[in-house]
Order: structure tokens, then sequence, then C-alpha cells
């Protein structure tokens, strides 16, 4: 891709990210925290799946780049009212900023590891495979989680 259109991916990535939100939130209160982390998931463990071998199809890699920027923005969305909604109005925010914190460690560490990792074009299919992998297990993960709420127990 030429150095102008990966410019305006970056900017249609933070208005994609930004205004899918409002969707997100919308579905939010219509089909519940499971549901939508099931469609986020299925969409990035599809985009994770391919990405690596259609980035030769510009459109397509711009559509499936375009796509995980609204997972970013559907994963932030619908993990503050979940949070509140299982860990109560005074824990939930408090675990909801801890999370957001590790995001932000995980989403720093991202560039760097890539920096360091990344040397031949073998390697971005090894971290494709893992991040599939890691999304995989968010899949099954998903299967088992409990919406309801916690229950604390006095000691």
């Amino acid at each position: 891709m030429s150095a102008n259109a990966v410019f305006t991916l970056g900017i249609l990535f933070g208005i994609v990210n930004g205004s899918s939100r409002f969707l997100w939130g919308y579905l939010m209160d219509k089909l519940g925290f499971k549901t939508l982390m099931f469609i986020i998931t299925t969409i990035e463990v599809t985009v994770g799946s391919t990405l690596y071998f259609i980035v030769n199809y510009e459109a397509i890699f711009v559509i499936e780049v375009l796509l995980i920027g609204a997972c970013i923005g559907g994963n932030f969305v619908i993990l503050a009212p979940t949070f509140k909604k299982i860990f109560g109005l005074q824990t939930g925010p408090e675990l909801y900023g801890i999370t957001s914190i590790s995001i932000g460690i995980a989403n720093i560490s991202g560039p760097i590891l890539t920096k360091l990792m990344l040397k031949e074009r073998k390697d971005y299919l090894i971290a494709f495979i893992i991040a599939t992998c890691l999304s995989g297990i968010k899949f099954i993960v998903l299967l088992f989680f409990n919406e309801n709420p916690y229950e604390f127990k006095n000691q």
C-alpha cells in the first residue's frame, strides 16, 4: 500500500472505531454481552485467519482492518456495563479500571513485540496464528462465561 493509503486507513480506523461504538451500544441493549462477544470473537477469528493471506488484495485488506477497528470499539463498549452488572456499582468500575490498564499495556506491548520479533515474512504468519488461537481460546471461555451477578461473601 502507498503511504497515502496507509494514512487514510489510519484515519478511517479511528472513525470506524469511534462510530461503531454507537452501534455496539445499541446492540448491547438488545442482545446482551455474551451474544455480542461471540459476534466480535467470530470476526476476530475470521480476520485473524485470513488477513495474512489477503494482504495483497488492498480492498479486502482495508475492510478487514476496519472490521478490527469496529471490534476494538465493541470490546470497550460492552465491557463497562457488564462489569457493573456482574460486580455491582461499587466494585465493577474498579475492576473495569484495572482491566483497562491491562488492555493499555497490551496495546503498547503489541507494537514493541512486533518490532522486536517480526523480521521475516513467516514470522507474521506465526503471529497471526498465535493471535487467532488466543481468540479461539476466548471463544471457548465465552461458552462457560456466567453473566449473573457475583455474590460477594462477607469475611
